[in-house]
Parts: structure tokens; C-alpha cells; sequence
């Protein structure tokens, strides 16, 4: 019998997750041939998540959840429920508040049967999405795409992997790391299905906009140096400037025109101590990241005690 783990990250789902599980399970309970294990990771919600899971599996042999010690993140999450899944046939990774269809898991399936590796669900529209969100979204993919010849427009989380693919990716040393791009720069077979967002069954949005801002720069910064180019392109037309504005004051003092220059002389100052503070920043955010690498500390920690790692736990 072919076994799928479908991977569901969670945090403060109190209020949704168990209407979750119930559609999700509806859809994959009419698909023969295959058994699918439900795999909560709760990535360290303060409300009643982990409870919930546990009271609905209570009942149920393929329902398994991960409790992650403290919140991590989403990717933390779904590469802790890739490790967990490493010997199912696949993987399904899925939003817990059904803005990723689970009527599509069929078809993903379907793909996955004839030998795709990897089934990607993107999204043909956004759904109830603002418009600056939708134009600040558009730029950062194409930011993305144009910095490191990825492209992942439209690319969602909702993905369908092989076993290979799973273990793959399970193997790459990398601390932190950006589902989509990782999965993308692998290159395995791979296929895509549209979509349509539908509202999702949460009331607020767990990304606000200093997370989304944060989560572009981290995944743009973990998969390409160009950005530090940056630094010598600014050095560079900084130093033209000057010689610019250095060689029409050295003509006007030869030509008896000189005057005093320090309005000039302080725009300068404000112009290279930006691009000085500008080009420090950047840096910066790349040590950082070769900090957090260096250290190898563990990407989550799993609190056993409020997991349930395996069907017999439940015994």
C-alpha cells in the first residue's frame, strides 16, 4: 500500500484547525489505493492547537502530530515534517487553513503516478488580496527571479514530492532555508497545477507586513550574493561623482570663480555617508546569516511529550 504524509504546518489555529483536518481528510478518504497520514506540526502556538490535534486523533490511526518546543517559523516547520516523512512514498505539503484546495491533492497525485517528482500548485489568482500587496508581492518575485535565475512566480508552499525529492532535500546542510527556492534549485521532474485562492478560515493573517518584509530578504539573501555587488556599483558611481564635482571646483578656482561650497560639500557628506551606512547594512545581513550557519545550532526542537510521533502512541 503506498503511503503519503500530507504535512501541514500549524500555529494559533485553535479556532480552525479541526474543520481543517475534517475537509482535508474528506478529500483524501475518496482516493483508493492509498494511505495518508495527516501531519499536524505545531510550530509553538500559545492557544489550544496542539490539544485540539490531539483530541481529533484520538479516534484516528493517521493523524500524527509534532509539536515543535517554541515557535520556529514556517520553514522550520515544514522541513521538520519533511525529516519525519522521509520513508513515505510522498510528501504533500499544505496550509492549515484551506487557502490551498484540497480537491487539487487528487490531481497532484494523479501527476505524482506517472512518475512526476515534483507537483507544484501556483496560484492563478490571489484571491481577496489588496492591490499594493499584490504589486509589492509582483516585485519581489521578479527581484527573485532577475537576482537568482529562479523563478518561483506563483509558486506556493502546496507541493506534492517524491520520496527522492523529500530525501533530498532532507540532506541539504543549509541552517536556514526557503522551501520554494530549495525545491525549485533542485530540479527534479516537475509539474505544475493552477489555482485559485479561496478565502482563507483564518480571521487575521498570521504574516503582517514587517514578517512578509523580513521573509523576502531572508529568501533572497539565502539563495544569491548579488546584492553585495551592490556595494561596489554605489563605491563605483560615488567616486565618478565626486570626480565630477571635484573637477568643476578645481575649473572654477583656476577661473577665478571660486565660491564657498558648503552646501555642496555637505550633500556630499550626506550622499556618501548614506551610501556608507547603506552598503554596512547590507553587508551585514549576509554576515548575519553566516553567523546563524556557522553556529549549526538546530533549525526546531521537538517537544516529544506533546507529540505524537507515531500511530502506536496513540495505544
Amino acid at each position: 500500500m503506498t503511503e503519503i504524509a500530507i504535512i501541514i504546518p500549524a500555529f494559533n489555529e485553535a479556532e480552525s484547525i479541526s474543520n481543517s483536518l475534517e475537509v482535508i481528510a474528506s478529500h483524501v478518504d475518496r482516493i483508493p489505493g492509498i494511505t495518508f497520514n495527516l501531519m499536524v506540526i505545531d510550530d509553538g502556538s500559545v492557544d489550544a492547537t496542539a490539544d485540539i490535534v490531539r483530541d481529533y486523533a484520538a479516534n484516528k490511526d493517521n493523524v500524527l502530530l509534532l509539536s515543535l518546543s517554541r515557535h520556529f517559523g514556517k520553514e522550520s516547520a515544514i522541513n521538520a515534517g519533511l525529516n519525519a516523512a522521509r520513508d513515505f512514498d510522498a510528501a504533500i505539503v499544505m496550509d492549515s487553513d484551506l487557502q490551498h484546495p484540497p480537491a487539487m491533492i487528487e490531481s497532484m497525485i494523479e501527476c505524482w503516478q506517472q512518475g512526476i517528482k515534483v507537483v507544484e500548485a501556483v496560484k492563478e489568482s490571489r484571491g481577496n488580496e489588496t492591490r499594493t500587496k499584490g504589486v509589492l508581492v509582483k516585485i519581489y518575485y521578479g527581484l527573485f527571479n532577475y537576482l537568482t535565475r529562479l523563478n518561483i512566480s506563483g509558486d506556493t508552499d502546496f507541493k506534492l514530492l517524491d520520496r527522492a525529492v523529500v530525501q533530498a532535500y532532507c540532506a541539504l546542510p543549509e541552517h536556514g532555508r526557503f522551501f520554494r527556492g530549495l525545491v525549485k534549485w533542485m530540479n527534479f521532474p516537475s509539474q505544475q497545477l493552477s489555482f485559485d485562492v479561496p478565502p482563507s478560515s483564518r480571521k487575521r493573517s498570521a504574516w503582517g507586513s514587517g514578517a512578509l518584509f523580513r521573509y523576502a530578504v531572508a529568501s533572497i539573501t539565502s539563495f544569491t550574493a548579488f546584492p553585495l555587488q551592490i556595494v561596489t556599483l554605489l563605491g563605483g558611481l560615488t567616486f565618478l561623482l565626486s570626480l565630477v564635482i571635484g573637477g568643476m571646483a578645481l575649473a572654477d578656482k583656476l577661473a577665478g570663480r571660486a565660491v564657498d561650497g558648503f552646501t555642496t560639500v555637505i550633500l556630499l557628506i550626506l550622499l556618501i555617508g548614506s551610501v556608507l551606512m547603506f552598503s554596512v547594512g547590507l553587508i551585514g545581513i549576509y554576515i548575519g546569516r553566516i553567523y546563524d550557519e556557522v553556529k549549526r545550532r538546530p533549525s526546531y526542537l521537538i517537544d516529544e511529550q506533546r507529540s505524537l510521533l507515531t500511530r502506536r502512541d496513540k495505544h
